[in-house]
């Protein structure tokens, strides 16, 4: 007795996990998918474009800077694609009138997965660059060329494309059609009352000489007789009933239902092939998750302690013009180093999943909706580290608000510019006509004759006194 009481409790509380799992995965779908992620997607497209838009100009042009303005790109498109994503998890979207969200589901998950690998190495590629400029500054001006960056630039984007190039191929079209009820088992029976008696008794009579056949020896005249008349009755109001939930199903299906048609996707036998899923997710868990992030916490390791001792340099220093040159330097490494902190905390979640996911093959129910759960948290934290990076340079980069703050301010700028050329011509147009009133006495102080009359009326050196006339030199004008 005791132990189905212990049976019954825990089969109580997994029933209450259960619920409470599913409850966790429609709230994250909803508050994340729905309302944050276009939230982040808004504000990280306007701040990206920003970057970009500064990072390009003439002034701000250096090897840093297009790691930058790459990386800016490429959360631009993260961003883009995770809102075309975000989409699946909308009401009535899988209604066959999108069927071309859902022919290009495969291609959009594939860019998407591209672009956040392209970021993750950018910020890999720069990192490595910062410590080699602030580590050793010999090499850094030979190696940390923008030409050279532009090249690693492109390099870590063809290979990112092309080693998850095999996205598309894990998703394929699936069509299904479903029943939406119109009317309840009263209208059913209004409709057709006779039918489902009638057939419930023809099959009821059916059952039982079938069920007499092994209860009873006795014949008389073709018919069985009952030997008991107790199990008659109960298999007769049984198999009634039975079978007038089967019919009222199949009228169901044939009058009161109309027929729902939907589209959405399904995995591929080339994605549900279990070597390719262990290959792929080893693969992505080493190459984009586990080997970046070392490499980045190694070399911001560096880079903080440079920075420190730097700082500690700088105090000792005398010369002002050393300090400032250093001071910039460190707010460069600052920001970086602010840069790839924000990328590390938002990145490490993404990578355990993807490392549990290569080594835990998960198949229970609440399990895999806790996982979804923490995978829309997850990816939440993706975009919010593509959206954010924006805010890190107008607060770490002097130069960085000054150009945005000329950019801002351009249009008023172009307007006194404008005004202070109209107000020079208008002078031009009034010393003109003074000109013209002018009398003889003014025409006289012409550039010949203000050369003559310097030469004539400053004392010249004994050198010059004893020249040929008309020998004079340009530079004996400078006293």
């Amino acid at each position: 007795m005791l132990e189905r009481v212990i049976a019954v409790e825990l089969f109580r509380k997994m029933a209450d996990l259960k619920n409470a799992s599913i409850v966790f995965v429609e709230q994250s779908r909803f508050w994340i998918q729905r309302v944050l992620v276009p939230i982040l997607v808004c504000v990280g497209a306007a701040g990206n474009i920003i970057s970009v838009i500064i990072l390009t100009r003439r002034r701000m042009r250096s090897s840093t800077n297009a790691y930058l303005t790459a990386l800016a790109i490429a959360d631009l498109i993260y961003l883009l694609f995770v809102l075309l994503l975000s989409f699946k998890h909308y009401p009535n979207i899988n209604d066959r009138k999108y069927e071309l969200y859902w022919r290009f589901y495969g291609i959009s998950h594939w860019l998407c997965d591209a672009a956040s690998s392209t970021s993750v190495w950018l910020t890999v590629s720069f990192t490595i660059e910062r410590y080699i400029v602030v580590c050793h500054p010999i090499k850094g001006k030979v190696l940390c060329t923008e030409r050279r960056a532009k090249s690693i630039i492109a390099i870590v984007s063809i290979l990112c494309i092309i080693l998850t190039a095999t996205t598309p191929f894990e998703y394929q079209l699936a069509f299904h059609d479903n029943c939406i009820k119109i009317c309840d088992e009263d209208d059913l029976n209004q409709l057709q009352p006779n039918r489902a008696n009638e057939m419930a008794r023809l099959n009821t009579t059916s059952q039982i000489t079938r069920s007499k056949d092994n209860c009873s020896d006795e014949i008389e005249d073709g018919v069985f007789i009952p030997v008991d008349d107790e199990l008659s009755f109960l298999l007769t109001n049984s198999t009634n009933q039975l079978f007038r939930a089967i019919v009222n199903i199949q009228m169901l299906n044939t009058t009161c239902c109309v027929k729902n048609y939907t589209i959405s996707t399904e995995s591929t036998s080339f994605g549900k092939n279990r070597i390719y899923q262990s290959m792929f997710y080893w693969f992505s868990a080493i190459v984009f998750a586990v080997l970046p992030l070392a490499l980045i916490a190694t070399f911001n390791c560096f880079l903080i302690n440079s920075v420190y001792n730097s700082y500690q340099e700088r105090k000792a220093m005398t010369n002002f013009q050393d300090q400032k040159s250093q001071a910039q330097e460190n707010r460069i490494t600052l920001l970086l180093i602010a840069v790839v902190v924000l990328f590390l905390i938002c990145q490490l979640p993404t990578a355990s999943v993807l490392i549990y996911d290569a080594l835990v093959d998960v198949t229970d129910e609440v399990t895999l909706n806790i996982k979804a759960g923490l995978g829309n948290i997850f990816n939440a934290l993706l975009a919010l580290n593509a959206s954010c990076n924006f805010i890190l340079y107008c607060a770490l980069s002097d130069k960085y608000r000054r150009t945005c703050r000329a950019l801002c301010c351009e249009r008023d700028l172009s307007r006194q510019d404008t005004c202070s050329i109209h107000n020079s011509r208008n002078s031009l147009r009034m010393s003109k006509t003074k000109l013209l009133k002018r009398g003889k006495s003014n025409y006289v102080c012409t550039p010949r004759n203000l050369e003559a009359y310097s030469l004539n009326s400053i004392p010249r050196s004994k050198s010059l006194m004893q020249r040929p006339i008309g020998k004079a030199r340009s530079s004996d004008l400078l006293v």
